[in-house]
C-alpha cells in the first residue's frame, strides 16, 4: 500500500471521526431531551399546547364587551389618569392616610418638589359624572363572570389586556369618591366590580394576565381598606364584599399559566429548529449591520455579523444548543411548577422558597449560553420570571386573607360593638376558619389593643414572628412604607393615621 493511499485513508478516518463525533453528540442531546419530555408525559404532565388552552367562553358569559364598551368612551386623560385619589397612602410603617377624608386629592410625591399636583373633589366629581353611564357598564361584570379576550394562542397575538387594569383604576377612583360623598354602598359595588375583573380573568393562560390580576387585587385591597374606615358601611355590604374576596384564587391559575408557558416553549423550539425564517426573526437583529445592538459586553463576546457566522450559529443552534436550551427550560419549569403546587398545599412561602432555591441551583444554564447569549432562546427563562411571579402570587394570597380577616373583624364589631379577643371568635359566624398566613403556613396573627384598635399581621418574607413590628430589617433603608415591603419585619395591616399625623405629613413631606 503506497504512502499516498495510507495518507488518504488516514485523512478519511479523521474526517469520518470529525463528522461522526458531532453527529453522535447531536443524537445524544436530542435523545436526552426527548426522554425527559416522555418522562413528564408519563407523569401526566400536559406538554401539548392543545392540552393547556382554556375552552372558549360562551358569549352570554363573557364580560369583555362591557369593558371594551366602557373604555372606548371613558377619558384617557384627566384626574383619573394624572392624579387619581390613592387608597391606603402609606405615610409611615404601619400607618396610612384615609384618602377620602382629605380635603384635596394629592398626587404622587416628588422628592424634589413635594406633592406634584392637587385637585378638588369637585374636579373629580365632574369627571366621574361624565363617565357615569360607562362606569355603570362595569357593574354588569357580576352577571358575566368570565373574561375571554380571545387570545390567538396559535399565532401568539396578544390583545390589549391593559384594559383590565385601566378599568380597575377608574373603579378605584369612583370608590374613593363615593366614600368621600358618604355612599359606602356604592363604593362596595365599585370594589366588587374590581374583584369581578380579577375573578373573570382566572382562566387566562399567559403569565402577564395573572400578573395583571394580582395588580388589580392589590388596588382592590387598598380600596377595601378605605371602605373599612367608613363608620357607615353596612354589615350586609361587607358580607358581600368578603364573599367576593373569598371566591378568588391566585396560585392555581398561575400554575396553569406556567404549564401553558412550558407548552409554548416546546412549540418555540420545534418551530425554530425547522424554520430559518423563524430563527432569523428571533435573532436577526444581532447580525444586521445597522440594527441596534443590546449591551452584552459583560460577556466579553463580539456579536457576529457575517453571513458565514450567521449560518454557522444557525447550524450549531439547531444541532446542539437548542437541545441544551430546551432541557434547561424544561427542568427549570418543572421546579417552578412543583414549587407552585407546594404553595397550594403547604401554604408556606418558606417551604416554597427552600424547595425552589435548592432545586433551581442544580439546574445549570447551558455552557454555550455564556459565550453566545445572543441566541440563547429564553435566557433566564422561567427560572427568573417564574419565581418572581410565584412570589407575587403568594404575597397577594397573604393580602387576600388579611383583607378577608379585616372585613370579618369589622362585621363582628358592627354586630357586637367591640372587637373579638381572638380570631377564633369569628368562626363560624363570620369566617369558615381562621385564614392562613401564606408566609409560614400558620394562622394570621392578631391582637386586640387596649385603645380599641387591633393588630393584624403576617410574619412577612423572613418567616419570623416579630410581634407585629412593621419596621424594616436592620440595615435596610427604603423610601417605601408599603405594608408588604419584602424587607419589613412583619406585614402589618395599617391603622389609620391621626389628623395630626396627616397634617405633619403634608406640612413636612419625607425627604
Amino acid at each position: 500500500m503506497s504512502c499516498r493511499v495510507k495518507t488518504l485513508i488516514a485523512v478519511g478516518i479523521v474526517l469520518g471521526v470529525a463528522i461522526l463525533i458531532p453527529v453522535i453528540h447531536h443524537y445524544q442531546l436530542r435523545a436526552a431531551t426527548e426522554a425527559y419530555i416522555a418522562q413528564l408525559k408519563a407523569q401526566g404532565e400536559p406538554m401539548e399546547l392543545a392540552q393547556v388552552i382554556p375552552l372558549p367562553v360562551p358569549p352570554a358569559q363573557n364580560g369583555v364587551p362591557f369593558i371594551r364598551h366602557a373604555l372606548t368612551n371613558l377619558l384617557w386623560s384627566g384626574i383619573v389618569w394624572t392624579n387619581p385619589p390613592q387608597g391606603m397612602r402609606m405615610m409611615a410603617s404601619g400607618r396610612a392616610i384615609v384618602g377620602w377624608r382629605q380635603p384635596m386629592i394629592f398626587g404622587d410625591f416628588d422628592y424634589y418638589r413635594g406633592f406634584t399636583a392637587t385637585n378638588t373633589w369637585e374636579d373629580l366629581s365632574r369627571e366621574l359624572a361624565a363617565a357615569k353611564g360607562d362606569l355603570g357598564s362595569f357593574q354588569n361584570l357580576t352577571n358575566h363572570p368570565i373574561l375571554d379576550f380571545n387570545w390567538d394562542y396559535q399565532n401568539l397575538k396578544i390583545p390589549q389586556t391593559g384594559w383590565v387594569k385601566s378599568s380597575a383604576q377608574w373603579l378605584c377612583a369612583s370608590a374613593i369618591y363615593d366614600l368621600h360623598e358618604g355612599h359606602p354602598q356604592n363604593a362596595c359595588a365599585d370594589v366588587r366590580a374590581m374583584l369581578a375583573l380579577v375573578k373573570g380573568e382566572s382562566n387566562e393562560r399567559p403569565i402577564i394576565s395573572q400578573l395583571i390580576r394580582i395588580a388589580i387585587a392589590a388596588i382592590g385591597a387598598n380600596a377595601t381598606w378605605e371602605i373599612l374606615e367608613d363608620p357607615n358601611v353596612s354589615g350586609g355590604d361587607l358580607a358581600q364584599l368578603q364573599q367576593d374576596w373569598q371566591s378568588l384564587e391566585f396560585i392555581n391559575p398561575l400554575e396553569q399559566a406556567f404549564k401553558f408557558d412550558r407548552a409554548m416553549g416546546l412549540r418555540d423550539f420545534k418551530q425554530t429548529r425547522s424554520s430559518s425564517e423563524k430563527f432569523d426573526k428571533l435573532w436577526g437583529y444581532f447580525y444586521a449591520p445597522d440594527a441596534p445592538k443590546p449591551d452584552i459586553s459583560q460577556f466579553g463576546v463580539p456579536i457576529p455579523r457575517s453571513l458565514f457566522l450567521r449560518i454557522l450559529d444557525r447550524i450549531r443552534w439547531r444541532w446542539f444548543w437548542s437541545y441544551e436550551d430546551e432541557l434547561y427550560e424544561l427542568r427549570s419549569s418543572r421546579v417552578v411548577i412543583d414549587a407552585t403546587r407546594i404553595a397550594e398545599t403547604n401554604k408556606s412561602f418558606q417551604a416554597v422558597q427552600s424547595f425552589a432555591d435548592s432545586n433551581l441551583a442544580s439546574v445549570r444554564i447551558p455552557a454555550y449560553a455564556r459565550h453566545k447569549p445572543q441566541i440563547h432562546i429564553r435566557v433566564g427563562g422561567i427560572k427568573g420570571y417564574g419565581t418572581a411571579a410565584l412570589r407575587k402570587a403568594v404575597s397577594i394570597e397573604v393580602t387576600r386573607n388579611v383583607v378577608i380577616t379585616a372585613i370579618a373583624l369589622k362585621r363582628y364589631e358592627l354586630r357586637h360593638h367591640q372587637l373579638p379577643d381572638t380570631l377564633g371568635e369569628l368562626v363560624p359566624e363570620f369566617l369558615r376558619s381562621v385564614p392562613t398566613d401564606y408566609m409560614d403556613g400558620q394562622p394570621l396573627r392578631y391582637r386586640r389593643n387596649t385603645d380599641g384598635t387591633f393588630l393584624l399581621y403576617s410574619v412577612g418574607e423572613n418567616g419570623k414572628d416579630d410581634g407585629g413590628n412593621p419596621a424594616l430589617e436592620q440595615g435596610v433603608e427604603s423610601s417605601s412604607y408599603y405594608w408588604l415591603n419584602p424587607h419589613a419585619l412583619d406585614w402589618v395591616w395599617p391603622q389609620p393615621a391621626t389628623p395630626e399625623e396627616v397634617r405633619n405629613y403634608y406640612a413636612h413631606p419625607p425627604k
